[in-house]
């Protein structure tokens, strides 16, 4: 664990302890501070913005729900990118069924499910669309456009480590994989992405520069 996944654990673990004992308030605290980030991790797997909050928000019904599994003094941020990137490899495997778990269908018998909606609505009136403090529109649709390119499993890796800075072993431990493993996948992601931009959107390679320098 790094310093800063240290310091991340203190910061959550009595926030986690409450939701641990039935507070659902206090999962407000976690959705403010990991929602946006959340996001933008669905986001840059599925290429959908309406599917990313869909799955942002299944994602911490899903953790919470999950939550008295989870072992206080941990950091919340990697458990919880792990759901979130389950969520979108599920959707996309299934983009046309369903989704497990609709909040707009949830009981009203339920009344955590209800409080837990209410606290979700009002934590995204508090942030804003992550997209819209992104690149322009045309860089987002080109960049988009080339990790569509690249096998599902070597777009979870360099999203995981370009856009959310994980290193090999988090991102391991994200994906439930070998460390050899990941790094296969992001040498051969790494490098059919360049191929990609630099064919169809060469202007777009000055913005991915650390993608040719950065290596663990």
């Amino acid at each position: 664990m790094t310093i800063s996944d240290a310091q991340e654990a203190r910061e959550d673990v009595d926030v986690i302890r409450r939701c641990q004992q039935g507070d659902i308030a206090s999962l407000g605290t976690l959705v403010a501070r990991y929602q946006t980030q959340g996001v933008r991790l669905a986001y840059l797997l599925t290429g959908d913005h309406a599917l990313a909050d869909d799955i942002v928000q299944d994602s911490f019904l899903l953790a919470y729900r999950g939550i008295k599994r989870f072992r206080l003094g941990e950091p919340f941020g990697p458990w919880f990118y792990r759901i979130v990137t389950n969520r979108a490899r599920q959707q996309l495997r299934h983009a046309r069924s369903l989704r497990e778990i609709s909040l707009d269908t949830l009981s009203p018998e339920d009344a955590d499910e209800r409080q837990f909606h209410a606290h979700m609505d009002a934590a995204s009136a508090r942030q804003g669309d992550p997209a819209q403090r992104a690149e322009s529109a045309e860089a987002q649709t080109a960049l988009l456009a080339a990790l569509d390119t690249l096998p599902h499993k070597q777009r979870e890796a360099v999203v995981l480590r370009y856009y959310i800075g994980y290193t090999d072993q988090q991102i391991a431990s994200t994906l439930d994989c070998r460390l050899g493993t990941v790094q296969q996948r992001l040498h051969a992601g790494r490098a059919s992405l360049q191929q990609a931009i630099r064919r169809r959107y060469p202007w777009l390679m000055s913005a991915l520069s650390t993608l040719s320098t950065s290596e663990s």
